[in-house]
């Protein structure tokens, strides 16, 4: 239900960053008084989205400042501090290997360079960005903050190389957690990486996608997303449509908030952002929109560096030369019951880049990742953003400054668009990148990277649609010529068909005048497409004779339902429950590769197990499936995990790896208790491009992170019931739907 207009006038107790820094007055105070026009208006709907209204772009990065500042101060600083190394600061030495390896990395000298070297258009936003959020500190009592009193404009340049560098490049690249512990414990040259360092691997784990860290019980890189455009040729209006929707863990850096940009000077977008980042990266503008999934170019690249000798000072061979390598000392504090601790710590550098970690022979292991000393994130994104046609965005793409991702387009003339977007180092043709490079080979190095019009992609296709769901480039549509073997070795990964993109295929292949509502209806699809192969090969090892010695009566009955069943993830089906949980146990044991005979042999065993343990632990197998899938968002510093003493709400999708577009991941897998949803889906817009942009969306759970706010839980009532709200775009329809307006000087 629609609330009252409420209208504020916010104002800090001073104003200019100069006075901030002298130590103005911090209570902040709301007044209604006639101050003049604002620097940015506030909008927000019913669900809390904040519509950010600005006569310039600059006005408008304040205002988005403040509005994000408003929805999850706590996270923005926690995503900052560690950005900054400085995580262990305020969460004590289990963040002290995090901060290492952000220093390690020296994302901050990087991102201050970055910011150095900004043309004005960029560093005036980020300028504007960081007034806005100082403003939003302003306006404060000291009691209510931790620790940042302050942010600076090339803070959100540090959080794209967090995110994106060390918490998953790294992996890509080929680092697994044990070689960082290594380091981490033995140091180089008899010098240690930190002092007083406690148990590494027991902190290290739960923030870096290590390469150890990627498989789920369903596979690789268990984390996905899923992107669909579709051409005029194919919708009842004649406008292209297109899919957003990333998905990621549920909590921390990555959670998503909810934006829209209207400045008069130009920059309108709306779509979504990470908690700290300077613009929204995917959604739409009124002409055209793009949405990303994850791809595996290889882009990051590995060297084992052959050390001349073992003791300080430290030289590399390189060729038929000794380099010296370069060493450095920081300090990192760390909380204690006692206040801020300072640990010593040491990093190593070459040629090649940072040491991040020991191998299992002890050689030293440099990194290098594409694009991470430039940066320029922000400002393809802007280009992007600004593109008002095809050849205006493929220019903005060109840049190439971000790194990875597939991307989608779409746009008001009708083009839809894939690329295989990649940051993609040249190499000699022998070079492969995807082993560990020897690092005394000159042959190895990089040699520029490779243009756009080089990397796959396809354009306006006969079919009339595209999909990605991480999968391969070459699986984008039907009807493509091309493969693995037009491209370099190491420009496209190891994606497959994989079941969500056999999912995508099945709906888009009987789209036929599809009009807005009906496509909000099948993004959400939840059939498994894995069980189109393992019913009937379970069926047919059961009729073969396999598995008759089981003593659990219920197996055969089982799988005649199994062999009936719709194959759809709903709340109300008991097999999904028998089904997803047999994938989970098959794949505990490795019987993933298997086929034919083996592989139905290999289901109904998991099966059997899946059954006898929800007669062990629930008293009778018919458990449906929204009974132990649940969705609840765990509270700020809480465990994540289901508590049984609060809401949470039934869910019918099911793991992306089984082939459910609707891809929800829970835990704990392999176990019939009540499980928490942890990642999937995590935000889903579509957008119909007309003459006006019609869109809606929905986040997984709300937009703040306040559990006092009405916006903690409100979106998880669609999300739950496959449904979404409108995302309002005209100003004109912004303000009639506005619920809260806040003026903010």
């Amino acid at each position: 239900m629609l609330r009252a207009t409420i209208d504020r006038v916010v104002m800090v107790a001073c104003t200019g960053l100069s006075l901030l820094l002298a130590g103005c007055d911090r209570g902040g105070r709301e007044e209604e008084a006639d101050l003049g026009p604002p620097r940015a208006v506030i909008h927000r709907d019913a669900w809390g989205v904040p519509h950010v209204l600005a006569d310039t772009d600059v006005d408008v990065m304040y205002g988005m400042a403040w509005a994000l500042a408003d929805d999850d101060w706590p996270l923005i600083e926690e995503n900052y501090l560690s950005a900054l190394g400085r995580s262990a600061e305020l969460n004590g030495e289990a963040a002290l290997p995090r901060d290492w390896m952000a220093r390690a990395l020296d994302i901050v000298r990087l991102s201050e360079a970055e910011y150095a070297a900004a043309p004005p258009r960029l560093r005036g936003m980020l300028d504007g960005f960081a007034e806005g959020m100082n403003g939003w500190l302003a306006s404060r009592p000291d009691s209510t903050l931790r620790l940042l009193r302050r942010i600076e404009p090339w803070y959100p340049l540090a959080l794209i190389r967090y995110k994106y560098y060390q918490n998953e490049f790294l992996g890509y690249a080929g680092l697994r957690g044990d070689d960082s512990d290594r380091l981490l414990a033995e140091g180089l040259g008899g010098e240690a990486a930190v002092t007083s360092i406690g148990a590494v691997r027991t902190a290290l784990a739960p923030a870096p996608r290590w390469v150890g860290d990627q498989f789920g019980p369903l596979g690789f890189r268990p984390q996905g997303s899923n992107q669909w455009a579709v051409a005029p040729s194919r919708t009842a209006d004649g406008h292209a449509l297109l899919l957003i929707n990333p998905h990621q863990r549920f909590v921390g850096v990555q959670r998503y908030a909810e934006i829209h940009l209207d400045s008069r000077e130009g920059l309108r977008f709306s779509g979504l952002t990470v908690f700290g980042f300077l613009l929204p990266y995917m959604g739409h503008n009124d002409r055209l929109g793009w949405a990303y999934t994850d791809n595996y170019a290889d882009h990051s690249d590995l060297w084992g560096l052959v050390l001349e000798g073992t003791e300080a000072p430290l030289e590399y061979r390189w060729d038929d030369q000794r380099r010296p390598l370069e060493s450095r000392t920081d300090t990192i504090l760390v909380r204690t019951p006692a206040g801020l601790q300072p640990h010593a710590a040491r990093y190593w550098r070459s040629h090649h880049g940072p040491v991040v970690g020991l191998d299992a022979e002890g050689r030293p292991l440099a990194v290098r990742l594409a694009r991470m000393e430039e940066g320029g994130w922000f400002e393809q994104w802007d280009a992007m953003i600004r593109a008002r046609t095809l050849d205006e965005w493929r220019s903005a793409m060109a840049m190439l400054r971000v790194a990875y991702m597939n991307t989608m387009y779409a746009d008001a003339d009708g083009n839809i668009g894939y690329i295989y977007g990649s940051a993609v180092p040249r190499r000699l043709p022998e070079v492969t990148p995807a082993a560990l490079l020897d690092g005394s080979d000159p042959d190895t190095e990089w040699l520029g990277f490779h243009p756009l019009d080089s990397l796959p992609q396809v354009w306006n296709p006969e079919s009339g649609w595209l999909s990605n769901t991480n999968s391969t480039p070459f699986t984008a549509t039907v009807g493509l010529d091309q493969g693995r073997l037009d491209f370099p070795h190491y420009m496209v990964g190891e994606e497959a068909h994989n079941p969500r993109s056999v999912s995508s295929h099945r709906i888009l292949e009987s789209l036929d005048s599809i009009g807005f509502d009906d496509f909000a209806s099948v993004v959400w699809d939840s059939r498994l497409s894995a069980a189109d192969d393992a019913i009937p090969a379970m069926a047919q090892a059961w009729d073969g004779g396999a598995a008759r010695s089981s003593t659990n009566a219920a197996l055969g009955p089982a799988v005649d339902r199994l062999e009936r069943w719709d194959r759809r993830a709903d709340t109300l089906s008991v097999e999904t429950t028998w089904f997803v949980l047999a994938a989970e146990l098959r794949a505990a044991v490795g019987a993933a590769p298997l086929d034919g005979a083996a592989a139905g042999a290999s289901w109904l065993a998991a099966l059997d197990r899946a059954l006898t343990m929800l007669e062990h632990e629930w008293g009778t197998p018919e458990i449906a499936w929204g009974v132990i899938n649940r969705h609840q968002r765990p509270l700020p510093g809480a465990a994540v995990a289901l508590d049984p003493e609060r809401e949470s709400l039934a869910i019918g999708g099911a793991p992306g790896g089984l082939g459910s577009v609707f891809s929800y991941g829970a835990g704990p897998a392999r176990q019939a208790a009540p499980r928490l949803g942890t990642g999937g889906n995590s935000f889903v817009k579509i957008v119909q491009f007309g003459p006006t942009p019609r869109a809606a969306s929905v986040l997984n759970y709300g937009q703040s992170g306040d559990p006092a706010s009405p916006h903690f839980f409100d979106q998880a009532l669609l999300y739950a019931a496959r449904s979404f709200k409108p995302a309002w775009w005209d100003r004109a329809e912004v303000e009639a739907n506005s619920v809260e307006r806040v003026e903010v000087r």
